[in-house]
């Protein structure tokens, strides 16, 4: 049931139609009390809680006041930090913050630095508070329509003079998996699993249609994140981190119809273990968080296939508005370039797959099986929507489209591509943000 609801373009227009909806509401600025008070109702917290809600704590909506917060607010938060510390909860020195300093309620949708405050489809994006494991799923759908070479849109009955037979659209469709635990401020380690489906349609000179399908298990990727700079490591408004990782072959690349090796594009893996490395910015100054990230895969040598995929640079912008205490509205530019297939798969070059009568001496009858077909530049723009519907849950909604597309050789083109993501974290009793005893509220107030 859920395979057909992705399927159709209407349920992801809809979803988005009606997250757009939330986005009309007032802008609410509030102080950390206020931030206590909101986490205070969503548990149910004693009468005392309810009563300092009702009578004092009244939201701040004029972003000049952020700066002359009364200072008394912040002496009532520490007299808080002191009074867990007497009780044996080890709240830290790091925790006490700057007399000048000013935390407001939007400090993204789960606390100051996690996955609330960077689109969700970003490498490194949504690393959780030290001591806190993540988890997070996500649903892809990408449709490619038409066939381009290099910047230039090209008719298929072009296409169809070169080759004997040409794609006409392909839908993919992936659901990804990732766990990750947070040892410290500095260090995140996760991993990501994946389910491939791709669904290809074809069309020979005579006008005949015909379908390639492949799905099962894509590459595993490991990754760690380690901050570098932060100017403050409870609720930081400027960091950098690094990141190191590489994705292990875990996807078939022999897939096959018909006792016949299936073109690169419809195969589910790499074959090679596939170091990168990138660097990440994020930024913020309520309620509005941005950053970059750039990142680098490397295809060190061939697979036994005697090929390897291309190179790939990637890189991103994003800027986020956080209209309110569970919502943010982010826009993205998302580019990447990838290198060229080097070699050929020995079925393709030896064997004749691909070939036209199935001879390695004939031209290709696809563009498919030619590795010059393969890689190019392309620049998207994204619109998203991240929603808290719990304590310690997002849902993140994007929709993609392409604006710069150049691709080596003849190749379909990007038409949209959606995803659907849902983000949790599970606070252990080491992290800062586990509910105490009594109140059932975490040390920071969220």
């Amino acid at each position: 049931m859920l395979f057909i609801l992705l399927k159709s373009r209407h349920f992801f227009c809809f979803s988005l139609c009606l997250l757009s909806c939330i986005t009309i509401a007032d802008i609410c600025v509030a102080d950390l009390g206020s931030l206590i008070a909101y986490e205070g109702t969503s548990k149910n917290l004693d009468t005392q809680f309810e009563d300092k809600k009702n009578s004092t704590i009244k939201p701040v909506t004029d972003l000049n006041r952020l700066s002359r917060l009364s200072h008394a607010e912040h002496l009532r938060d520490d007299d808080r930090l002191k009074s867990n510390e007497e009780k044996g909860v080890d709240v830290g020195k790091k925790l006490t913050p700057p007399d000048e300093l000013r935390y407001p309620l939007f400090l993204g949708l789960c606390c100051g630095k996690c996955g609330g405050n960077m689109p969700l489809n970003i490498p490194g994006g949504g690393t959780p508070e030290p001591h806190e494991f993540r988890i997070k799923t996500n649903l892809n759908w990408m449709r490619m329509v038409g066939l381009r070479k290099g910047i230039h849109n090209r008719s298929r009955q072009e296409a169809l003079k070169q080759y004997m037979i040409v794609p006409r659209y392909m839908d993919m469709f992936m659901g990804n998996l990732s766990v990750g635990y947070a040892f410290s401020d500095r260090f995140f380690l996760g991993a990501m699993g994946m389910y491939m489906n791709k669904d290809m349609s074809m069309v020979n000179r005579a006008g005949k249609k015909t379908r390639m399908q492949s799905q099962g298990i894509g590459d595993t990727m490991l990754m760690t994140k380690t901050l570098v700079y932060a100017d403050d490591l409870l609720f930081p408004t400027n960091q950098v981190s690094l990141l190191l990782g590489v994705s292990m072959p875990t996807g078939s690349i022999d897939q096959d119809e018909r006792g016949g090796l299936l073109p690169y594009s419809m195969q589910l893996g790499s074959g090679t273990f596939d170091p990168f490395a990138g660097i990440l910015y994020e930024g913020s100054r309520t309620p509005f968080w941005w950053g970059f990230n750039i990142s680098y895969l490397s295809r060190l040598y061939e697979n036994y296939k005697s090929y390897h995929l291309g190179d790939k640079l990637q890189y991103d912008f994003y800027g986020m508005y956080q209209t309110r205490h569970n919502l943010v509205a982010e826009l993205q530019f998302n580019g990447k370039y990838v290198g060229d297939i080097d070699g050929q798969a020995r079925e393709i070059q030896q064997g004749g797959t691909g070939h036209m009568m199935g001879n390695p001496n004939r031209p290709f009858g696809s563009n498919l099986f030619d590795p010059d077909n393969y890689g190019g530049s392309t620049l998207d723009v994204t619109f998203g929507l991240q929603w808290q519907p719990f304590h310690n849950h997002i849902l993140n909604a994007q929709i993609s489209f392409p604006i710069y597309q150049n691709l080596h050789g003849t190749q379909l083109e990007q038409d949209f591509n959606a995803t659907l993501t849902y983000y949790i974290e599970f606070p252990l009793r080491k992290s800062r943000r586990f509910p105490k005893e009594k109140t059932g509220l975490d040390i920071l107030g969220f």
